[in-house]
């Protein structure tokens, strides 16, 4: 009896003083969507051991693979806390991207800024194992933010943003390296007939030229509602039916943010069993697309409280 208390104890404790890097969550898979991806805005998460495995947890449980994590500060200070979690998002079968951006960077003279950061970003994964690597580079830069600029030269700061793309990518072949680049694009860059730009002597919509350009995309579909001609799935369409053709990766992108204006943009007001109904028709609609990545939360965050309330 004695024996049968001691080996309970020292399980115990072994497990308590296992290193977090070790640790294995196991969770709820979904056969019948693509796993998930999350966008994660609190910079604070990967110094934390305990912040980090509730993370972890909650993307098992959600059936999220592919978490795009604020990294935009690259000091020596930072490098340890990023390798330590992305080492422990692979273990447990999770893709980490480098998130950070500025509506400001898709002006010609902050280009410097973004490619810097990218830089950073490749010169950590040069200097880490593999397992602690960055998977991708994920960029969030919208124009439309700028306000007075975008009204008054909108066209001119779609060719520089689609530049910074191009630049990008070019900085990730020269460096000959294995991460994907992927943006955040609105849904209304190939709807609205001002968006189709000539770049490089060929004239498409923006998110045609984006596609052609980078890896992969999230639409910012944000819709609490998947059906219909203003629904996610119609919305998605064009950017899906033109990715299958080049290649390409999509993620349909859905908020869950509360108090947003028009509140049919956000599912935060209502609830996760409301969200997850339409989710399954989005899902269900590009089943088989050999574009069709899966679906992106945004965010973590407003995520959390959007499962425990109620409509």
């Amino acid at each position: 009896m004695k024996l049968r208390l001691v080996l309970f104890i020292f399980v115990a404790l072994l497990f308590v003083m296992t290193p977090l890097s070790l640790v294995s969550f196991e969770g709820v898979s979904r056969a019948d969507e693509p796993p998930r991806a999350m966008w994660v805005w609190d910079v604070h998460i990967p110094n934390s051991s305990e912040a980090t495995h509730e993370l972890i947890s909650f993307c098992k449980s959600k059936n999220i693979n592919l978490l795009y994590i604020s990294a935009y500060n690259f000091g020596e200070s930072a490098k340890p806390s990023y390798r330590l979690f992305n080492a422990v998002a692979h273990k447990n079968g999770i893709k980490v991207h480098a998130l950070a951006g500025d509506p400001r960077w898709s002006i010609e003279r902050y280009h410097k800024q973004p490619l810097e950061w990218v830089g950073k970003v490749l010169e950590f994964n040069r200097e880490s194992k593999k397992e602690e690597r960055f998977d991708g580079i994920h960029s969030n830069v919208e124009p439309y933010g700028l306000g007075k600029p975008w009204e008054d030269k909108r066209g001119l700061l779609l060719k520089w943003y689609l530049d910074l793309h191009r630049s990008v990518m070019d900085l990730i072949d020269m460096e000959k390296s294995k991460v994907v680049y992927a943006t955040d694009v609105p849904f209304w860059y190939d709807d609205d007939p001002s968006m189709t730009i000539k770049w490089h002597g060929s004239a498409k919509p923006v998110s045609h030229h984006i596609l052609d350009t980078i890896d992969i995309i999230a639409i910012m579909d944000y819709r609490n509602f998947a059906e219909g001609p203003n629904g996610s799935i119609e919305l998605a369409k064009s950017e899906i039916d033109y990715a299958d053709t080049v290649g390409k990766k999509v993620y349909i992108g859905q908020e869950t943010q509360k108090d947003l204006y028009p509140e049919y943009v956000t599912f935060g007001n209502s609830d996760e069993a409301a969200m997850e109904r339409e989710i399954k028709k989005i899902a269900n609609a590009y089943e088989g697309r050999k574009s069709f990545a899966g679906i992106a939360i945004h965010c973590y965050s407003s995520y959390k409280k959007l499962i425990n309330q109620k409509k």
